[in-house]
């Protein structure tokens, strides 16, 4: 009797046993498929944060539309390449620079009718033929018709550096091309005789050294010898400072007023003045007359001419390009 209860006994403790150890079993399952489960949530949830990452910054941003006109889109990859362009004549890695000339380009290609700015496909490769192909030897020599394996290794050694396609490059040369023939075209309708006033000057690297200027000659130096001293080259009028006949159009609105102010006394000096060209010192010593306008100052007047008329037509323009625009372009531009 005593060994059939202990017998009992035993067959009870191990069915206990056993059917612990099944619920811990189920137990353990259970809290493994919970944990399969949330490792599983969290997995899919980093990967729609990466994928969501990499489709608003790699995707969608750069295919974001920062300007348009006349219902034509500029995307933000498009500036990119462009501030590349730009960075030897800016100084710097500029995707404003960038975006502005895009801006020009899209006016220019659209308007080019309009003002004989009409580029083709035949321009383009001679412009970039006279770019990178090495000159010929002989002053009688025929100019290249196309670009030879050096001229190639070249125009390849280009684009890498600058890291902008073939197609990019050849885009960006003809808005070149389009804004010389603008430029000439306003060039060419500008007059060639027009009411002007005698003009000489001194552009002062400096407001202390345009004071010095004032000083020496009210002191009874000669304009001339302090201008060919102190006048910084602007690659207009005579290096002792005597600017010519000037017409109306020719510079900047805010030198301009100062140049053609009613009532403005002839022979005294104006200045110094702070203005969009320099520490600039002037007087008016002729005119108002009648005169053949000089060929740098034609070039003056179609090139604001010119200005003008992008300036009206960029007025059309529907822009939208933020600081964070600018950031993501420029981390494009990094180890250029």
């Amino acid at each position: 009797m005593r060994q059939r209860r202990r017998a009992e006994r035993q067959q009870a403790a191990r069915s206990a046993s056993q059917e612990t150890g099944s619920r811990r079993r189920v137990s353990d399952r259970r809290a493994q498929r919970i944990l399969y489960g949330v490792i599983a949530v969290v997995a899919i949830a980093l990967a729609g944060l990466l994928a969501s990452g990499w489709y608003l910054n790699s995707y969608r941003l750069p295919r974001k539309v920062v300007a348009e006109f006349e219902g034509v889109g500029i995307q933000l990859r498009e500036v990119v390449p462009y501030s590349a362009l730009t960075a030897p004549a800016t100084g710097s890695l500029n995707p404003n620079a960038g975006l502005s000339a895009l801006v020009r380009n899209a006016i220019l290609e659209r308007r080019s009718e309009e003002i004989q700015a009409e580029v083709t496909d035949e321009d383009v490769d001679a412009e970039v033929v006279r770019q990178f192909e090495p000159p010929p030897e002989g002053e009688d020599a025929e100019p290249p018709a196309s670009l030879s394996e050096e001229g190639r290794d070249a125009l390849r050694e280009f684009l890498d550096v600058f890291r902008v396609s073939d197609a990019e490059h050849r885009a960006w040369i003809a808005g070149e091309l389009r804004a010389e023939a603008a430029r000439d075209y306003f060039v060419a309708q500008s007059a060639e005789t027009a009411e002007q006033l005698y003009v000489e000057w001194i552009v002062a690297a400096s407001s202390q050294q345009a004071d010095d200027a004032i000083e020496r000659v009210e002191s009874g130096e000669e304009f001339a010898e302090v201008a060919a001293e102190l006048h910084l080259n602007q690659g207009l009028g005579d290096e002792d400072g005597a600017l010519g006949w000037t017409p109306r159009g020719a510079f900047p609105a805010d030198l301009e007023r100062l140049i053609f102010a009613d009532d403005l006394p002839q022979g005294e000096l104006q200045g110094p003045h702070t203005t969009t060209i320099g520490n600039v010192v002037f007087r008016v010593t002729d005119g108002p007359s009648e005169q053949p306008v000089s060929e740098e100052m034609r070039q003056l007047l179609g090139q604001g001419a010119f200005q003008q008329w992008l300036d009206e037509r960029s007025a059309e323009v529907a822009y939208d390009f933020t600081q964070g625009d600018g950031e993501w372009a420029l981390r494009q531009l990094e180890g250029l």
